[in-house]
């Protein structure tokens, strides 16, 4: 029973690590591309590297959390591991002395029945065979003694591995919690020092009313064409590929808190995917380009239609498609090629000119995920 308890204190810790893997990802991305903190000055859109910054200072007050809670958890174990290991010593002395006792009271025996032993008197003989009769047990027992002290000896030494295990793996998660503190505090301060400079940039609202203009603008298609392929992407709800891989949700769909202003709130028409650079932006399901759109900056955005619905990819750099291409399901529309760390895609879905959460269309994966 005693064994099963330290395999389930191992077992629980392990199923702890395994479920932050997902935060630590994320988290080790966003490090990578908040480098651009670095050169504050090179920062073209405040507004979205706050929302960077606010993102992983979400994560990391998650990872340190949980690695405070696992701490607390391999205290308890170490505590729990202890006892046991104290109880195991005091039955090992305990054998340990019964042990000695039997060799003391079998030599003694043996010395009585030397002293005492006459072949002609049946009473001596009588007493001399119980007298060997119990040494002969008094043998076994021993036996069964060295076999359980040897048991317990193994069991204090697994003990003992299991204590050094749990107590490296505590050192190596306070190390971790150091190091994400460290970073809290690091982030802590490039945002202020962001938003004590902050100047508000209209190019997200311009690029949010040119999108919808354009998505006002297109015509739904005749039924008669559209009914299978409106059926066909409506049953996708739920399950449709990530537009980029290894990208991490930096602003939701809906209105959220402004970073710097706190009676403002910014609108989001769909979700803002911090991506690596140089990554390629991928359809999430079979349609055609229904339209380009040039927005500032040089940056671009690919609306493709599938039966009623739209997607639409904004923020580019560049596009692979054309209007009027039949695409599928991970094809490329476009990527980005920029070099500050600032690559922001901007995901929509539109059924007709209404906006949907594009958030509930998505597979859920635990890596991306956090709601």
């Amino acid at each position: 029973m005693k064994r099963i308890f330290i395999l389930f204190l191992v077992v629980f810790t392990f199923n702890d690590v395994f479920s932050q893997v997902g935060l630590e990802e994320q988290s080790a991305y966003l490090d990578s591309v908040l480098i651009i903190l670095e050169n504050p000055e090179k920062i073209d859109n405040p507004s979205m590297v706050l929302s960077v910054i606010d993102e992983q200072l979400n994560l990391k007050n998650l990872l340190t959390s949980k690695l405070k809670s696992q701490i607390v958890q391999l205290d308890k174990d170490v505590y729990n591991n202890e006892l046991f290991y104290q109880r195991l010593n005091s039955q090992l002395d305990y054998e340990k002395n019964i042990y000695a006792s039997l060799i003391v009271t079998a030599s003694r025996l043996r010395t009585l029945m030397h002293q005492n032993f006459d072949i002609f008197s049946f009473d001596n003989l009588y007493k001399t065979y119980r007298q060997f009769l119990y040494i002969k047990w008094l043998t076994d027992y021993r036996q069964k003694k060295i076999i359980r002290i040897k048991a317990l000896k193994k069991e204090i030494a697994a003990v003992v591995s299991t204590l050094d295990s749990i107590k490296l793996a505590k050192n190596n998660v306070a190390e971790k919690l150091g190091v994400e503190q460290t970073f809290i505090k690091r982030y802590s301060t490039s945002r202020n020092l962001i938003a004590k400079s902050y100047t508000e940039n209209k190019e997200d609202d311009v690029s949010r009313e040119i999108i919808k203009n354009n998505i006002d603008s297109l015509k739904t298609p005749a039924v008669s064409s559209a009914d299978d392929e409106t059926t066909l992407f409506q049953v996708q709800k739920g399950y449709l590929m990530w537009p980029v891989h290894k990208a991490v949700i930096i602003r939701y769909f809906g209105e959220s808190k402004h970073p710097v202003y706190d009676k403002v709130t910014i609108k989001n028409d769909g979700l803002d995917f911090c991506v690596p650079e140089v990554s390629k932006v991928q359809c999430v399901y079979n349609g055609s380009v229904a339209k380009i759109v040039k927005l500032p900056q040089n940056k671009f955005s690919v609306i493709v239609r599938h039966g009623s619905y739209y997607t639409v990819y904004s923020g580019l750099d560049h596009i692979n498609v054309s209007q009027g291409d039949m695409i599928n399901k991970s094809d490329v529309v476009g990527g980005f090629d920029a070099e500050n760390g600032d690559c922001i895609l901007n995901f929509q879905i539109w059924l007709g000119s209404e906006v949907l959460n594009p958030y509930h269309w998505l597979v859920k994966n635990t890596k991306n995920n956090r709601k």
